[in-house]
């Protein structure tokens, strides 16, 4: 059923795939008709699956009876600058095809669907947890003009309309441009990623600021905003995501 379900999500087959979708309420992933607008049962669970325990911040597998309570080992040993992760499903499977299809190969009808997947967590989200200020990962200007779109920014829109609060793409900017990160090691990450950011005191003093991102890996982009907006005078900064890589 996979190898299938990665048929459909082909470039050339996506945009199809979705005008079947919105004609024939068919699942735009399996194509299979079903009963709901949007993606069936069956691909929404495959998604959703997390695993039972997980580190209160990072998100990160965690074994441990006191997951609940204190956070994983590596946490503890390099705190991280953001205080939670939220996510909705993990980097794998159909979740993994979906995005690298929205981001690498313009499959811009998946904006709504993503965007009510950070939407859902926005709602589950605890009242003390509710941001001031929603700020999505930029990206350098020169990536912006390749890519033709900022995929974090799209999510930002859907939980700063979810919150009924404020979104700034001016608060954080990416002054440097970095090396592609998916191919580097956790502290060649951190490296390429030192003093990317800028962050704005007038804008984010004191405000509790939800980050927006599309995937979580090693955390060291997120990490690296989060630090600089701390350094600016944020009071909190969180961190929410579609997926999370176990690594």
């Amino acid at each position: 059923m996979f190898a299938q379900i990665l048929r459909y999500l082909s470039p050339f087959n996506a945009l199809e795939s979705f005008k079947k979708a919105f004609a024939e309420r068919r699942c735009p992933a399996c194509l299979k008709i079903h009963a709901e607008k949007g993606l069936c049962r069956p691909c929404l669970a495959s998604m959703e699956a997390k695993p039972e325990n997980i580190c209160m911040v990072c998100g990160n597998e965690h074994n441990s009876p006191d997951a609940d309570k204190l956070p994983c080992i590596s946490c503890q040993t390099v705190p991280r600058n953001f205080s939670r992760l939220y996510f909705y499903g993990m980097h794998q499977g159909l979740l993994r095809q979906m995005l690298l299809d929205w981001k690498f190969s313009n499959q811009y009808g998946y904006n709504q669907i993503f965007g009510q997947f950070i939407a859902s967590l926005c709602a589950d989200l605890p009242k003390d947890s509710h941001p001031d200020l929603i700020i999505p990962v930029p990206l350098h200007s020169s990536r912006l003009r390749e890519r033709g779109f900022n995929q974090s920014m799209i999510l930002a829109r859907f939980a700063a309309t979810t919150f009924k609060t404020d979104l700034s793409e001016q608060a954080l900017i990416r002054e440097r441009k970095t090396i592609p990160q998916t191919r580097l090691s956790g502290a060649e990450r951190r490296t390429n990623l030192h003093t990317a950011f800028t962050a704005s005191p007038s804008i984010v003093a004191d405000k509790r600021i939800l980050l927006i991102d599309d995937v979580y890996t090693t955390g060291s982009t997120v990490d690296e905003c989060a630090r600089t907006l701390l350094e600016a005078g944020a009071a909190r900064v969180e961190v929410m995501t579609l997926s999370r890589a176990l690594i």
